[in-house]
């Protein structure tokens, strides 16, 4: 895998959709994505995805190689079609800004459109006050092994919500459902699930539906 030496830019945004943009503002999006991932070394991962059947509730992962990468795809001119598509169709916007812990990809670059046979889980956990760095030594060491076992686990990215340290992002994609449950009588998990529930106050787990799935593979980054 390829190390990333400095901390990556790590987003998560959640955005809602008029419903009589969904189909414009998925095109414009998947386009985006696409010719961002050929075009930007240094857009390292994006990933559009949707919550809801009709995909007014969309949740959105960005991960840069550093500001400067960021600025480079601010504007660029697939990213400035959609903002201009962006405009009309969301209605509401949170920006969560994360401090990466773990950011791995499987060796080869990811390029699924459409992604909806990915299985997706967005985890948006609380930790006990004073528990962040025991919460960091379990969830790491998991992933990390999980992805070096797994292949059908594509990506697994942890952060820290910048603002509120207590609480943290859990972003995996999975091949597919059965990848998932095979995961899940893994060792590892029963033992990670044993492991994690003292330290955890509040745990939401959502399940996605993938749009646009795109990295350039091997990211490999843990924080010290």
């Amino acid at each position: 895998m390829t190390k990333q030496l400095g901390a990556p830019l790590f987003r998560l945004f959640k955005l809602e959709i008029t419903a009589a943009e969904r189909e414009n503002f998925a095109a414009v999006g998947t386009q985006n994505l696409t010719t961002s991932i050929q075009n930007e070394p240094g857009t390292l991962a994006m990933y559009t995805s949707h919550v809801d059947p009709a995909g007014v509730h969309n949740r959105v992962i960005e991960v840069y190689r550093d500001n400067a990468s960021y600025n480079i795809h601010a504007h660029s001119p697939q990213f400035a079609a959609f903002r201009t598509v962006a405009k009309r169709a969301v209605t509401q916007q949170t920006v969560v800004n994360l401090t990466p812990k773990l950011l791995l990809e499987q060796p080869q670059p990811l390029y699924r459109s459409p992604a909806n046979e990915a299985f997706i889980q967005l985890m948006e956990l609380t930790v006990q006050p004073g528990q962040t760095a025991a919460y960091q030594s379990v969830v790491v060491p998991y992933l990390q092994a999980a992805m070096a076992d797994e292949p059908g686990l594509q990506v697994s990215a942890v952060g820290q919500v910048v603002d509120a340290p207590d609480q943290w992002v859990i972003f995996t994609v999975y091949q597919d459902l059965a990848a998932f449950k095979a995961h899940c009588q893994t060792a590892g998990f029963k033992q990670y699930q044993a492991s994690a529930q003292p330290l955890i106050q509040t745990a939401d787990a959502t399940v996605l539906t993938g749009d646009t799935l795109v990295n350039h593979g091997g990211l490999a980054f843990t924080a010290e």
